[in-house]
């Protein structure tokens, strides 16, 4: 058991690099690296063979993490209903098996692990009596000891296992909630979005980082990219949208070399060759349909295809007694944020109609004022004082 009066610090670096295979810990690299189990290779055997080129990771620190994560979730506040079984050092797991398989959550995933920009490690170091949210972490090499890190695997620096679209906080409760990175790989970006801002405290911070022209990566799986536009248009319904910025990793030379290279990936060595000699004339330059036409275009390996493609067509066919939706009690609901949603819809509109039966009454009396005798009868008086003062009256029409 570890001793409490040692854990001095509010960060504790969760992963090392193992440069050497005298560096390497087998369980700790193969904890930090799940997906090494589905090669078939020892943890040795990859490090060498493909690990060590690839600068992979091995957990470190787990004792004063386990530590300093139960201060954390001693801090939390759980929806009512929620069973909280916490033990000691582990990540609380609400993630139940219908929800594995509805989201295909897979059972050795590959692992992403990013630090934070300078920029928001200097907001939690400032503000280390807040409490931040991170929704979808990955595999944060720095834990924080004011950051409650969500994630659909148990990593190192996982806190809670749950889905954005349906956490298990209460509402209000986090001063900050950050979203890098993630919404691309979440099924309803549009839920999650509502759940963010359900936990998010009045006043609260958010910061979403969305990609928009990147081809289709990362973990599990990717569903939806956004436009600046359709980033701010999930939180604005709740939030005051304070920016939107395109960031230095956000620069279209990022999304246009990594296009280009899936594409020259995916040629056969002559197309890659003749592909590669293009100048960006030939390219941009050629009618579309001749650029179409091009071996490069038709000899494109379909994986890639699929990674980089303008679009897509679905077609389906609609399931066998599959109930439409209804507004009444009967209507589908897969998280409890739609529901939360939902009720702050009813409410906005009721102010919104309430605001519009105000007006309505407004121009009643209004219309009864203009047409009373009174009103007939000081017509001339009104007249005669528009001829010596007519600057006064211009603005003013009844």
């Amino acid at each position: 058991m570890l001793d409490s009066s040692r854990v001095v610090l509010n960060e504790i670096p969760s992963v090392e690099t193992p440069f050497v295979i005298e560096d390497l810990n087998a369980q700790r690299y193969l904890a930090a690296n799940p997906d090494v189990s589905k090669t078939g290779l020892t943890a040795q055997e990859h490090f060498k063979t493909i690990g060590k080129a690839e600068g992979r990771l091995q957990i470190a620190n787990t004792e004063p993490i386990e530590y300093l994560r139960d201060r954390k979730l001693a801090k939390i506040m759980l929806l009512d209903g929620l069973p909280n079984i916490r033990q000691p050092g582990k990540p609380l797991n609400f993630l139940s098996r219908d929800l594995l398989e509805e989201f295909d959550v897979p059972d050795a995933p590959p692992v992403s692990a990013h630090p934070y920009p300078e920029t928001v490690v200097k907001l939690i170091r400032d503000n280390p009596d807040k409490l931040f949210l991170d929704v979808g972490a990955g595999l944060r090499p720095t834990y924080y000891g004011n950051v409650i890190n969500t994630e659909i695997y148990p990593s190192v620096s996982t806190d809670v296992l749950c889905v954005g679209e349906s956490m298990p906080f209460a509402s209000d409760q986090f001063d900050f909630v950050f979203c890098f990175a993630t919404l691309e790989h979440t099924k309803r970006p549009w839920d999650v979005a509502a759940e963010i801002c359900r936990v998010l405290k009045p006043g609260g911070t958010v910061m979403i980082d969305y990609p928009f022209m990147q081809p289709v990566h990362g973990y599990p799986h990717h569903y939806f990219n956004a436009t600046p536009m359709g980033n701010r248009s999930l939180f604005e319904p709740d939030c005051d949208i304070a920016s939107v910025e395109v960031g230095w990793h956000h620069h279209p030379m990022i999304g246009l070399q990594w296009m280009m290279t899936v594409f020259h990936r995916g040629l056969a060595p002559a197309d890659a060759e003749t592909f590669g000699n293009l100048k960006i004339t030939d390219i941009v330059d050629q009618p579309l349909d001749g650029l179409l036409k091009m071996p490069y275009c038709l000899n494109l390996h379909p994986d890639m295809q699929r990674v980089i493609a303008s679009g897509s067509l679905l077609t389906a066919t609609k399931k066998l007694g599959v109930p439409a939706a209804t507004d009444g009690a009967g209507e589908r609901r897969t998280s409890s944020a739609r529901d939360e949603m939902d009720r702050r819809l009813s409410a906005r509109d009721a102010k919104i109609a309430d605001l519009m039966n105000q007006n309505a009454a407004l121009s009643m009396v209004r219309e009864a004022f203009l047409n009373s005798a009174s009103w007939r009868m000081t017509a001339p008086l009104r007249a005669l004082t528009r001829m010596i003062r007519p600057s006064r009256w211009k603005a003013r029409r009844y």
